[in-house]
């Protein structure tokens, strides 16, 4: 007998809270499912969680630009070093406090994060030598006055923006410039989420919880006082050099607002080669903006609950969503506007589950009322069942065929056909019960359930649907029903 037993992967959640990351390569994505990292495979449909656990629930993951170090903190600062290739842990960290977010610079060498109204920045650890204290700060940035919550890097790897719950947003060199003081972005009226540098480094955007968005550029030259032009010119003396961002004077060129009614945006993720903003509400919408010029592409409602998190591929074509509340994770390509990925968790806990007879699927069964049936090879949910109005108590697949049977607390048992996927028969009592049982005879021709209320054990046929017998003798609520093998005895 097989003893040695290791964890494979993982099913019934895709999605618990966090940021949510593309691969370099941008075929996989990586979701924080709970305490653990799965890694959704969107090119061969497959999906795989990593066998290391933090003590508690994941906050912010963070993928180094050559996918060799998986960085995972928890809600406690927690943090964990993963040879991402591998899987292995490394190294256990304590960031002693609360991690709002963690980046690695694009040039790989070093790791922001943020440290209440603190920045830290770490020199990254050698992913192929195992060290007492592989984690080496660098330098702590100060200046904000509230929790800093999201950095985002230039392309060169020598700045960084930060922004607070201080509603500003600032500018850091990550070495010291003679003369250089942190540039402070203000001028919002609510918390700024994320700032992002353009591609030519020659604009600034941030975006506000409050729907707005600042574009901020070189501020224009002084002008003559008999030149009464109304357009505002920029100064030909731009500066140049590797040191250009640090040396520009920067103002406020245009202020764009997108906010809607009775909502607030709750994530937003900027693709610099493209151009694209991608900004998710707290009503499930979210809308795709075309900067400099503020176009936008389009808007569409993908969940009922705020959207927690997104992320945009490295090629810009598929767009990735997470919405806490509801366990969604959903991947949409913009360009074709269809589904790359639709995948979502039981929405309250999972109370029964059953294996088909080949092994190759296994069906849960939720308070939700929903039916899911998941594949044991890719670890994905490939349907859905919500024909049950009360919490479904247990599920189990009939020995022959592809059917399957599940009893709820709404009084009837239903049998769906995982071939068309439909519910083809409704197993219901001459008085409303609820079923906390079932059994399915080796044929699959007829099912049993037992109550929890009257005691009794009901049996119908699978092919007409009608009431076979009803059996009574238990003085208390009947918790598991099984068939002998021969199917001649029910227990």
């Amino acid at each position: 007998m097989k003893s040695n037993y290791k964890f494979s992967n993982l099913c019934g959640t895709v999605y618990r809270q966090g940021n949510i990351v593309f691969t370099p390569d941008g075929s996989s994505v990586l979701s924080p499912v709970g305490n653990r990292v799965s890694v959704f495979d969107l090119v061969n449909n497959k999906s795989r969680t990593f066998a290391f656990e933090n003590r508690h629930n994941i906050s912010a993951i963070a993928l180094s630009p050559d996918a060799n170090i998986l960085v995972s903190v928890d809600e406690e600062g927690r943090a964990l070093l993963v040879n991402f290739k591998r899987g292995t842990t490394l190294h256990h960290f304590n960031f002693k406090k609360p991690v709002e977010d963690i980046q690695f610079s694009p040039d790989g060498k070093f790791i922001a994060v943020t440290h209440g109204p603190h920045v830290q920045v770490w020199k990254t650890p050698n992913h192929l030598l195992r060290e007492f204290a592989p984690f080496v700060l660098h330098r702590t940035y100060t200046g904000h006055h509230d929790d800093v919550i999201s950095i985002r890097w230039s392309s060169d790897s020598r700045f960084f923006l930060t922004t607070s719950r201080d509603m500003t947003a600032r500018l850091y060199t990550l070495d010291p410039i003679e003369g250089y003081r942190p540039k402070t972005f203000a001028g919002h009226r609510d918390i700024i989420l994320r700032a992002y540098f353009s591609s030519d480094h020659k604009s600034i955007y941030t975006v506000s919880r409050d729907g707005a968005v600042f574009e901020w550029c070189q501020k224009p030259s002084e002008r003559s006082p008999e030149d009464d032009s109304d357009e505002e010119m920029l100064s030909d003396n731009e500066p140049t050099g590797p040191d250009a961002i640090a040396l520009t004077r920067w103002g406020i060129a245009k202020r764009h607002y997108f906010n809607q009614a009775h909502t607030k945006v709750t994530s937003c993720t900027f693709h610099p080669p493209s151009n694209l903003l991608v900004v998710g509400f707290s009503s499930g919408v979210f809308g795709l903006w075309e900067l400099p010029d503020f176009v936008n592409i389009h808007t569409l409602s993908i969940s009922q609950e705020r959207i927690s998190s997104c992320a945009i591929s490295p090629s810009g074509e598929w767009l990735a969503f997470g919405a806490k509340k509801l366990g969604q994770l959903l991947v949409w390509e913009w360009q074709s506007e269809s589904y790359v990925l639709k995948q979502q968790g039981h929405y309250f806990d999972m109370n029964t589950l059953s294996y088909s007879a080949d092994g190759q699927n296994v069906a849960t069964g939720g308070d939700d009322g929903k039916v899911k049936v998941w594949n044991t090879t890719s670890g994905f949910c490939f349907v859905t069942f919500s024909d049950h109005t009360a919490a479904v108590s247990t599920v189990e697949f009939a020995k022959q065929g592809q059917v399957l049977f599940s009893a709820s607390l709404d009084g009837t048992v239903r049998g769906y056909d995982l071939i068309r996927y439909r519910n083809f028969r409704t197993f219901t009592s001459p008085t409303p019960v609820q079923f906390s049982a079932l059994a399915v005879d080796p044929s699959g021709e007829v099912v049993a359930a037992g109550s929890t209320d009257s005691f009794e054990v009901f049996m119908w046929s699978v092919q007409t649907g009608k009431l076979l017998d009803v059996l009574t003798g238990h003085e208390a609520p009947i918790s598991c029903l099984a068939f002998s093998p021969t199917g001649n005895i029910l227990v």
